[in-house]
């Protein structure tokens, strides 16, 4: 008796996107032992990105910010390759990785985004970057070299220089941290450095805008600029780089910044790979998709998450580049893949936005959620309650609530790590 073909579905990506999509797929296809599940992931865990600026603070560890695939898998169905994406091919069905060809029935690409550098000279050379646990970790070793080495240096001015730090990008990362960078330097190093070292520091976030945190309501811009100075954060709007140096910024209306810290955190910009077969793109390099997030040409085809232009509740705007969004994608696809396995209708997506919370030190945060805006201890306490239910495992659940709860009557961690 001849065995009967398994259906493929395979899944580019293991981000919230792409993690969701799969817990969903397993759900309905448990048990089914005609569907296969395949995910081609660059690392072999889950990484939890919104807590990286915490990471790189040391507020925490940062083996608490990932979750193994291999145990966020499950028992059946499935199949991992730790690899990267080369090409697609969506003639041949079929998809090159550095560890080989895999053929697809189904496939959904939810590969995230890299940082965007709108071509500013020397910015991908000569700035760290947040976007995956090697950055952050390296953000975090750099922090300690310099007030280390800073505190060894007689010359004031070049003592400034070093303990300068420049945070380019005014969006919620780069507000979270700043936040946490100035929690770092002005309230953990001041217990092991002397004052004549702290007063010395600097900590400058620049926006090309006119606003921080755009995207949320003028109450939560304006409380994110008042704890923020209240941090002794400097802010400088209407400002754009033109150039990264190893000595610094150059502003575009001449500013120089003389630092050997300059963090960009300004974009992001869609993952691109070659793929050979009929797409359309947007002018920022997101592949165009249905309602359904199905590929024109190309039904079996699903993209979503950073990657993909899907159209919003009014059907032009695209859904915004957010986790919560490629939650809420991850979900619906793969109901609507599974609707294309059973011959159903697929259904578009519908997403709601739940409200905005951004960290804005100890004890504050600020949001919008359902028309309301708030800020202070409670909108602190629902930010961490809310990233807490998002963490996969009651294991990292609880290891992230130690964390906070040691950091909120000690020390941040200060110790440097070796190798990452």
């Amino acid at each position: 008796m001849t065995e009967q073909k398994k259906t493929r579905i395979l899944i580019l990506g293991a981000g919230f996107g792409g993690v969701y999509a799969f817990k969903k797929l397993h759900k309905i296809f448990h048990g089914n032992k005609n569907i296969e599940l395949i995910i081609v992931n660059t690392s072999n865990y889950f990484l939890f990105t919104p807590l990286l600026h915490e990471v790189a603070t040391g507020g925490i560890s940062p083996e608490n910010v990932t979750e193994p695939l291999r145990k966020v898998l499950g028992c059946c169905l499935v199949d991992l390759y730790v690899a990267e994406v080369t090409r697609v091919d969506l003639k041949k069905k079929n998809v090159e990785t550095t560890v080989g060809v895999i053929a697809y029935d189904y496939l959904l690409m939810a590969l995230g985004s890299t940082t965007q550098f709108f071509d500013t000279l020397g910015a991908e050379e000569n700035s760290f970057t947040l976007k995956n646990l090697s950055d952050a970790l390296r953000l975090k070793n750099h922090y300690l070299t310099t007030i280390e080495r800073a505190s060894k240096i007689a010359d004031r001015e070049e003592r400034k220089k070093m303990l300068r730090i420049a945070i380019v990008g005014g969006g919620p990362t780069g507000v979270e941290l700043a936040a946490e960078t100035a929690e770092l330097f002005y309230n953990t190093f001041n217990s092991f450095y002397s004052e004549e070292i702290i007063q010395d520091i600097e900590i400058i976030l620049l926006q090309r805008g006119k606003e921080l945190i755009p995207m949320f309501s003028e109450p939560v811009r304006k409380r994110a600029m008042k704890e923020l100075q209240k941090d002794r954060v400097k802010i400088k709007l209407n400002t754009a780089v033109h150039s990264v140096t190893k000595e610094g910024i150059r502003t575009t209306d001449g500013e120089i910044l003389l630092t050997h810290t300059v963090i960009w955190v300004a974009g992001v910009t869609p993952h691109q790979i070659d793929i050979d077969g009929n797409i359309t793109k947007n002018t920022r390099g997101c592949i165009m998709v249905s309602p359904t997030m199905q590929v024109a040409g190309h039904p079996e085809v699903f993209v979503i998450g950073d990657m993909a232009h899907c159209p919003g509740p009014n059907g032009v705007d695209p859904l915004p580049a957010m986790a919560q969004v490629a939650v809420a994608q991850g979900r619906k696809v793969a109901k609507n893949i599974a609707a294309l396995i059973f011959g159903k209708k697929l259904d578009p997506i519908n997403y709601q936005s739940k409200g905005m919370l951004i960290s804005l030190g100890e004890w504050m945060a600020a949001g919008d959620v359902k028309g309301f805006h708030f800020s202070g201890k409670v909108a602190w306490w629902l930010w961490r309650t809310v990233y807490l239910t998002k963490l996969i495992s009651w294991q990292k659940k609880l290891q992230v609530a130690l964390d906070w709860t040691i950091d909120l009557f000690s020390p941040r961690d200060i110790s440097e790590f070796d190798h990452f």
